[in-house]
């Protein structure tokens, strides 16, 4: 049989497939559809990081020699109203929900961040601190904060020094025996201060102790259905918790009454950074004192050793503390307003 020609065999293809696999320049393929549009997501909402910014922080290099701290220029706290048992520090999360967290690179990121900043922070930072201005970071405030514009001082869950309490049924990580500083708070204005060391408890008694402030006693003493002092003592570090139980909490009974031990909170956890950030604790190793109002606003903030113009300062505002929470709500406003003129009026006057 002989065989087929070339042409022969391009003829049989044409037959067999049709299509030729010449272009035709005339008709254009069609373009290829956008992909769809994804729907525009909402930006997420910021982590609440309260600083006290401006003139409040310190700006500085920590060996800066030159270094002045500065009055707060605003007031600080946290945004939000404390809550009863908020803070305990426990982790309340499920075993599903802890294995579904192991399982997310997202989350184990942000704990790697987070202990890349503690790592980072030197153990002695604090103490280095104290070589300047003995740790003061800033300057109490001479008038109060606008109760309008005042922040919320957050809530601390310790145990108390009350020897007969009755244990609650919740697991708070003292054996029921927790308490919320809210619930002592509210309705009272307080004189909060805030230790975690000896060192910071004798900058706190510069402040507060009778031989070195008697005027705040006796308003103290004179306004006891109104004004109250809360003393709360931070101890994170598992050692020296157990030796403060063990070997401090006698003595520091017998040095108050039954109503005072009630208002000495023992805290071993739940004090976030954004909760010493917020209220402007910058260094563990000083003390702190607050002046807050009956709904628990921060309306005046003293740290370190006291100056005598903050002291002066400390008895004046508590005393106009003391005297806007005696006065009805709906006749404060009118209140203070024909105050200030008269001291203002007063003042020029006097000039």
């Amino acid at each position: 049989m002989k065989a087929p020609s070339p042409l022969g065999l391009r003829a049989l293809r044409l037959l067999a497939l049709p299509t030729s696999t010449r272009r035709c320049y005339a008709s254009l393929p069609d373009k290829i559809p956008p992909p769809p549009r994804s729907v525009p997501q909402p930006r997420p909402v910021a982590a609440f990081r309260p600083t006290p910014s401006g003139p409040d922080l310190r700006k500085k290099r920590d060996d800066d020699q030159d270094f002045t701290p500065y009055p707060l220029a605003r007031p600080i706290g946290m945004p939000n109203s404390p809550e009863s048992g908020e803070n305990m520090g426990l982790d309340k999360r499920t075993l599903r929900q802890r294995r579904d967290d192991f399982h997310n690179y997202d989350k184990h990121l942000a704990k790697r961040a987070k202990m890349t900043k503690q790592i980072a922070k030197p153990y002695f930072r604090d103490w280095s601190n104290m070589r300047f201005h003995k740790g003061k970071v800033f300057v109490a405030n001479e008038r109060l904060f606008r109760s309008e514009h005042a922040l919320y001082f957050p809530n601390f869950f310790g145990k108390t020094l009350a020897a007969a309490q009755v244990r609650t049924a919740t697991k708070d990580g003292y054996g029921g025996l927790g308490r919320s500083t809210c619930d002592v708070m509210k309705g009272k204005v307080s004189v909060v201060s805030i230790v975690s060391n000896v060192w910071a408890e004798q900058q706190m008694m510069t402040f507060c102790s009778p031989e070195s402030n008697p005027a705040l006693h006796e308003v103290l003493e004179q306004n006891g259905d109104v004004a109250q002092r809360v003393e709360i003592n931070h101890e994170n570090n598992f050692l020296k918790w157990h030796l403060m139980q063990l070997f401090a909490t006698g003595s520091l009974r017998k040095s108050r009454s039954v109503e005072e031990q009630k208002r000495y909170f023992m805290v071993r956890r739940g004090v976030s950074d954004v909760m010493k950030e917020a209220i402007g604790l910058l260094n563990d190793k000083c003390g702190y004192v607050y002046l807050v109002d009956e709904e628990c606003k921060i309306r005046w903030a003293g740290s370190a050793v006291a100056e005598e113009h903050e002291k002066e300062g400390m008895v004046r505002n508590l005393q106009k503390l003391i005297q806007e929470a005696r006065t009805p709500k709906h006749q404060r406003e009118n209140f203070l307003e024909n105050k200030a003129k008269l001291e203002e009026a007063v003042s020029d006057v006097m000039i």
